[in-house]
């Protein structure tokens, strides 16, 4: 009868055993030096190794002939292991035996001597499983254990289990194994099973198995099942129902040019194909993150397939847009877990990740590198000479002051806390003119900054860069036009740099708080287009100011 790969590499020592260093050096030393513990508790995620180290540490301190730490395999104790036949080694799957009337078994038991060995060991697997009343029974045996008794309890959830036992017990916390292990484990096996394989599906099996060797091995095991030829990337995927990178790159290319019925088509193929949907949103997770290394880091990666898949996705979105997606898609899975229609929880999440593609329009694409100016040296350079030919215009630049004071204070004059969380969440509106080459760049321009006091008609925005909060006031025409679209009505914006702000809110605060009215409202006396000295055809109609300003950094989706 075939033997599964799992069971027939199972490690037999513990030089055998991937990764777990740090425990096996301890369980090594405390062997050497004699100095066992009566109870262990192994936890750790899955195929980690904590029961194949309950069954070694077992079968170590049963071993009559002992090589240092590595058993004989000769003895009376050895055999009867190897062959199944050893009646003192009792493993319990708590799962299947929780209940108390099970330990109060085992209690009255462990008072019986071995029959061969020096030990007897209870190795108790997901012993978090347990009922309260069992775990009532177990506490005085292992409070005081007979001195030929050990008991190994292994558990994925220590949260579970009874502070009371947790303290009688050696802790040790398994952790994932590294993809480098799980790689060279398999590397061994399929040299030993002379299985035909490439390594770029190695290493995709260490990664999707997520630190688990027990789920690698059985894995390689379904994967020669699936093919007797030589196993590729695409095979992996294929069994494990997820995508290649590049799918996922083409993927993403869809969604953040809002290609939604495109995406839909494509996520329908997929589940129509058997994909797992849960394992392709998480594989486009950690595709997102590696692009996001690629963003501050593109040497990082040495593979050039790889590299331009990320710069690809660079260029569609920004780095702040790729952590809000990230964040989406991750509530997605939690979502998953309480229903049964993945693909809809899905759909959901890619509909809101195109709603926000059309958040943003610009994009800050600058490489972290000595010879390239910094951002906002960039965006100095890049409004350099619009706002230089602003403020040669002496008159210009001075009526522009005198409006902005008039309209910071008729906004705090007429200051209202309620009318201002109401249009702040109405603000959102102009979003709707993203895809309108006439406005985008104003509507993006508006978005950038934070709108801080509403006072009538009045609005007041907080820019945290000089150059932007100028850029903004002197294109107040145009960001008039823009509210007049969505709102329907006149409303007169302003804004301030963000170390302006900061005196001007302490300053209205002191009078709020001792009630005085230090602001009285005054009309404006001077249009736009005479501060301005243009016209009302010289606005949008014509050139787009915003957009000779940021020039390259203005993208359109």
């Amino acid at each position: 009868m075939y033997q599964a790969l799992y069971r027939k590499y199972r490690p037999k020592t513990f030089e055998d055993v991937v990764g777990q260093k740090v425990i096996k050096k301890t369980l090594t030393n405390s062997i050497i030096n004699d100095k066992i513990s009566h109870a262990y508790l192994f936890t750790g995620p899955r195929g980690t190794g904590k029961t194949s180290i309950a069954k070694i540490l077992a079968k170590i301190v049963n071993c009559e002939s002992l090589d240092n730490i590595t058993p004989c395999n000769k003895c009376v104790s050895c055999t009867q292991i190897n062959n199944k036949q050893n009646t003192d080694i009792i493993e319990i799957d708590a799962a299947s035996n929780n209940g108390v009337d099970e330990i109060r078994e085992l209690r009255d038991k462990v008072g019986l001597v071995p029959s061969f060995g020096k030990y007897k060991v209870y190795i108790i697997d997901e012993v978090h499983m347990l009922t309260t009343a069992a775990f009532n029974a177990l506490l005085k045996t292992l409070e005081e254990p007979p001195k030929h008794i050990i008991f190994i309890l292994a558990t994925t959830e220590p949260h579970k289990i009874p502070s009371t036992i947790l303290s009688r017990c050696q802790r040790f916390d398994f952790k994932k194994i590294s993809v480098t292990d799980i790689k060279t484990r398999l590397n061994y096996i399929c040299k030993e099973e002379n299985i035909n394989i490439e390594e770029e599906a190695i290493e995709l099996i260490g990664k999707l198995s997520d630190g688990g060797m027990r789920d690698s091995v059985s894995l390689l095991d379904q994967l020669t099942a699936y093919t007797t030829e030589k196993i590729t990337v695409n095979d992996v995927n294929n069994v494990y129902g997820t995508i290649t990178e590049k799918e996922i790159s083409d993927l993403l290319t869809l969604i953040f040019n809002n290609k939604l019925s495109e995406t839909f088509d494509l996520i329908s193929k997929y589940d129509e194909d058997g994909k797992n949907l849960t394992k392709i949103i998480e594989t486009i997770i950690d595709f997102l993150k590696n692009t996001l290394i690629y963003f501050n880091s593109s040497e990082y990666f040495d593979n050039e397939e790889k590299k331009k898949l990320y710069s690809k996705t660079c260029d569609l979105i920004t780095e702040d847009q790729i952590y809000k997606t990230i964040e989406i898609l991750l509530d997605s899975i939690k979502s998953s877990k309480t229903t049964n229609n993945v693909k809809l929880i899905f759909e959901l999440s890619i509909i809101k990740i195109i709603e926000l593609t059309k958040e943003k329009v610009v994009v800050q694409k600058i490489e972290k590198q000595s010879e390239i100016p910094v951002l906002e040296e960039k965006k100095k350079i890049v409004t350099e000479t619009k706002i230089e030919k602003k403020e040669t215009n002496t008159k210009v630049k001075e009526n522009v002051e005198k409006l902005k004071k008039i309209r910071i204070n008729n906004t705090l004059a007429k200051f209202n806390k309620q009318e201002f969380v109401t249009f702040k969440k109405k603000l959102d509106n102009i979003k709707e003119l993203l895809m309108d080459p006439d406005y985008s760049s104003v509507v993006s321009l508006i978005l950038d900054g934070e709108l801080k006091a509403k006072g009538g008609q009045n609005l007041l925005f907080v820019y945290k860069l000089k150059n932007l909060e100028e850029c903004f006031n002197f294109s107040l025409i145009d960001i008039e036009k823009v509210f007049s679209k969505v709102f329907n009505e006149d409303l007169k914006p302003i804004a301030v740099f963000e170390e302006e702000w900061e005196p001007i809110k302490v300053e209205f605060n002191k009078h709020m708080k001792s009630k005085t009215n230090a602001y009285e409202y005054n009309e404006e006396t001077i249009s736009l287009e005479e501060i301005y000295e243009i016209t009302k055809e010289e606005s949008i109609s014509n050139t787009n100011e915003i957009e000779k300003i940021f020039e390259d950094m203005i993208v359109y989706n």
